[in-house]
């Protein structure tokens, strides 16, 4: 599979303002990864401090809120982490699973899903 790329809206946690967003599809990621700038610019305040797991094994701790995100014709409340400058703004697997997605890595695109309950 390649890399998906898709844009999203991040929106302030009243989903009153909204701001388009290019996202790379990470199903390695729990949370969605949104740049520090948007998210202040946004007004969405940090609301815990939590480990994170790089893929290098390294732990680091990130910052994260909870924003409202539209995708493929949903909105949705979701967790977010607070990228830093020069860090790829990902799309998570929590979102994901909240918008009913998932990956179609021949189709190179996201499709709707059922959701689970066993």
């Amino acid at each position: 599979m390649g890399i998906l790329n898709v844009r999203i809206q991040v929106g302030n946690p009243q989903g009153t303002n909204f701001e388009d967003l290019d996202v790379t599809v990470d199903t390695g990621s729990s949370y969605t990864a949104v740049p520090r700038t948007v998210l202040e610019r946004l007004g969405v305040g940090v609301e815990d401090s939590a480990p994170s797991i790089l893929a290098d094994g390294r732990e680091v701790p990130v910052d994260v809120g909870e924003t409202v995100i539209r995708l493929e014709g949903r909105q949705l409340h979701t967790p977010v982490i607070f990228a830093g400058e020069g860090e790829p703004a990902l799309l998570g697997v929590v979102t994901l699973e909240q918008a009913r997605l998932a990956v179609d890595p021949l189709g190179q695109k996201l499709v709707p899903t059922a959701l689970l309950r066993y």
